[in-house]
C-alpha cells in the first residue's frame, strides 16, 4: 500500500503543468555520459556491456514532445539496457527543454543540423564513417528527413512506430485537418506549444484508458512490482516539454495537413526531402495495438523508400509498449538487436 500511496502522490503532483513545476530530474536507470551538446540538446552515451562489442553505434532520435528516457524505462524493461547488453554502443539525442531561443528554430535545424551533430559525434567517438539511425514516433519522422538528405552517414535505419502517411484513419489526422485546426494562430499566440495543450490532446485519444488506469492501480495494488511500473509510466507520460513553435508549424502543415512529407514535397533549407534518396537497409517496427500511429501510416514508408532491403517486424503491443513491455526483452528486442548486428560493421 505504501507503493500505491507514493504512485498516487506522484501522479497527482504531475497535474501541475511542466512550465510551472519544472522538468523532472529522475530519468531511466542506466549510467550515461553527456558527450556533446548544442544549445539545449545533448548527446547521451550508453556504453556497451558484455563480451561482444559492435563497432557501429546506434543513434536514437525520439519525439520532441515526450522525454527520451522511455527508451530506458526501468530495470529489466529497457530497450537501451537490452541493446547495450548485446554489445551495441548507444547514443541518445536528448532534445532538451526548448525556450525562447528555440522558438524560431526550423524543421531543418532539428531534422538536419542537430541530428547530424549527434551522428557525427557518435561516428567520431567510435572511429567509423556511418551509424545506425533509430527513429521512434515523431523522432522517426525527423530522422527520415535526415536519412533522405544525408544518406551517406546512415549505415541502416530503424523506423519504430514512425508516422509516414499522415492522411490515415487516426484521430490526430482528423483533428488537424485545415478546416479544424489553425497551427499559425496557435504558434502566434503561444510561441512554443505548451505542454498542457499537447497533453490534453493525447489524453483525449484514449479517454477510457485515462480513467481506467486508476481502477487498474487499485485492483493490482498487491501485485509485485505493479505500483512501481504504474508510477514510472505515469511520471513519464506527464513529463513532457514544450514543442518548438516553428518546427510545430511546419510539422502540422507539411505532414498532417498536406501530406507533403509522404509525397516527397517537404522542403528543408531549400532541399526537397526525397525518401527515395535513402537506399540502405531499413527495419520497420510496428505495434499492432498502436492508437497513435496506425499501421497503415507506418507501412507507407515501404512504398516511398529507395531501399530494396526492408524488413518489417510487427508486435502485439501498443505505441509505448514497444519500448516498455515486459515481453520486450524476450520477444521484441532480441530480433532488433540481431538485425542491427547483421547490418553493422563486424564486431571487435
Amino acid at each position: 500500500m505504501q507503493q500505491v500511496a507514493l504512485a498516487v502522490k506522484d501522479a497527482v503532483a504531475r497535474l501541475v503543468p511542466a512550465e510551472i513545476r519544472g522538468v523532472d530530474k529522475e530519468t531511466g536507470h542506466l549510467p550515461y555520459e553527456v558527450v556533446s551538446s548544442r544549445g539545449c540538446m545533448q548527446v547521451l552515451y550508453f556504453a556497451p556491456r558484455g563480451e561482444v562489442r559492435h563497432k557501429t553505434p546506434v543513434v536514437f532520435a525520439y519525439s520532441l514532445i515526450n522525454r527520451w528516457y522511455i527508451l530506458d524505462f526501468m530495470p529489466g524493461r529497457s530497450l537501451i539496457e537490452h541493446l547495450t547488453g548485446a554489445g551495441h554502443p548507444c547514443y541518445v539525442i536528448d532534445w532538451g527543454v526548448p525556450g525562447v531561443a528555440e522558438r524560431h528554430k526550423t524543421w531543418a535545424d532539428y531534422a538536419v543540423r542537430l541530428v547530424d551533430h549527434a551522428m557525427r559525434t557518435a561516428c567520431e567517438r567510435e572511429g567509423v564513417e556511418q551509424a545506425h539511425l533509430y527513429g521512434y514516433c515523431m523522432g522517426g519522422t525527423l530522422a527520415l528527413c535526415y536519412a533522405a538528405l544525408r544518406p551517406a552517414r546512415v549505415k541502416s535505419f530503424v523506423a519504430m512506430a514512425t508516422p509516414v502517411d499522415f492522411h490515415d484513419e487516426g484521430l490526430l489526422s482528423l483533428w488537424t485537418r485545415p478546416e479544424n485546426f489553425d497551427a499559425d494562430k496557435l504558434v502566434e499566440a503561444y510561441g512554443n506549444v505548451p505542454t498542457w495543450l499537447m497533453e490534453s490532446g493525447f489524453r483525449f485519444l484514449n479517454p477510457v484508458a485515462n480513467q481506467s488506469k486508476w481502477r487498474s492501480l487499485w485492483e493490482n495494488r498487491d501485485a509485485p512490482g505493479f505500483a512501481e511500473t504504474w508510477r514510472r509510466m505515469e511520471k513519464w507520460s506527464s513529463d513532457n516539454v514544450p514543442f518548438p513553435g516553428e518546427v510545430y508549424r511546419q510539422y502540422i502543415r507539411d505532414c498532417y495537413q498536406t501530406n507533403r512529407f509522404l509525397r516527397g514535397e517537404m522542403i528543408a533549407d531549400g532541399e526537397r526531402v526525397d525518401h527515395g534518396a535513402y537506399t540502405g537497409p531499413m527495419l520497420l517496427v510496428l505495434a499492432s495495438k498502436d492508437h497513435i500511429v496506425p499501421r497503415t501510416s507506418a507501412l507507407a514508408l515501404c512504398d516511398v523508400t529507395g531501399s530494396d532491403d526492408v524488413t518489417v517486424l510487427e508486435f502485439p503491443a501498443g505505441h509505448i509498449g514497444l519500448s516498455t513491455s515486459s515481453k520486450g526483452p524476450r520477444q521484441y528486442w532480441p530480433q532488433i538487436a540481431d538485425w542491427l548486428a547483421a547490418k553493422g560493421e563486424p564486431t571487435s
